[in-house]
């Protein structure tokens, strides 16, 4: 119990959920260009890369983290969403964390299944709504670049994008070692695609590729090194009913049984 624990809780504005000071520590991304970091650790402190947030979303703060903590174990969960050890939604503890971390590589929230592959899932979203989320064809690039510079990992990359369910949301928990192997891991890719992709292409309110491109990369990392996954409930906090989060998750298609209740009770 003496290992040091830091979960860094990303968020780019105030908040108001509880939680134990001691364990989980705010930490706003894109700090340098908001006026109030609301006495949170900003990311644009030590060494960072806060200046790249619009592209890199919650990863200016998970950089930060690879950088300057110096916990044993570290995680990340957000604002709005908590990993918890129960349907009561009670938060993850030290003591939880540590049993977990005994046991198994990494703590991840629970897997999501999927109406159709990652793949196809990407496709579909794109056709209701382009402006939202990556390119396919970025996606074509992102894997070329896994291929040509990382081998080892493109069969990974290729049964990532043909499954039917992922771990999304770029949530985890583990030892620091662990964790900085797989951050050096993920930002030579991302240091990598940078220069290959338009940018500009992208609409001024959604250019955070590399947030969404992690999502995929996180699961690429974690299936290809054969790790061994503690899943743990979400509570999604801005929710209407939030045991719909942990619901859908498992039952995709719910999510439309959740749209009309909300809808019916507004």
């Amino acid at each position: 119990m003496n290992q040091k624990i830091e979960i860094f809780i990303l968020t780019h504005k105030k908040f108001d959920e509880q939680y134990d000071s001691n364990l989980y520590k705010p930490l706003l991304n894109g700090s340098c260009m908001l006026d109030d970091d609301y006495g949170y650790i900003r990311d644009d402190s030590g060494e960072n890369i806060s200046n790249l947030n619009k592209y890199f979303a919650e990863f200016t703060g998970q950089f930060w983290a690879w950088k300057n903590s110096d916990a044993d174990i570290i995680g990340f969960c957000h604002y709005r969403r908590w990993f918890v050890r129960n349907l009561k939604f009670d938060k993850l503890t030290k003591k939880d964390i540590i049993n977990d971390l005994s046991k198994f590589d990494i703590i991840l929230p629970q897997k999501r299944r999927l109406n159709g592959t990652v793949s196809e899932v990407i496709q579909d979203s794109l056709k209701i709504n382009p402006d939202y989320g990556v390119k396919y064809e970025d996606y074509l690039i992102l894997g070329e670049t896994i291929k040509d510079f990382f081998p080892e990992y493109y069969t990974s990359f290729q049964k990532v994008m043909n499954s039917k369910s992922a771990y999304y949301n770029t949530m985890f928990i583990s030892n620091k070692k662990l964790a900085d192997n797989y951050f050096k891991w993920l930002f030579d890719i991302f240091e990598k695609v940078f220069d290959k992709i338009d940018l500009s292409k992208y609409p001024k309110n959604n250019k955070r590729v590399f947030g969404f491109f992690g999502e995929i990369l996180l699961n690429v990392y974690v299936l290809n090194n054969n790790l061994k996954i503690k899943e743990h409930y979400i509570l999604f906090n801005e929710r209407k009913f939030p045991v719909f989060d942990v619901l859908c998750r498992r039952f995709p298609k719910l999510v439309s049984v959740e749209t009309r209740l909300v809808s019916l009770l507004s």
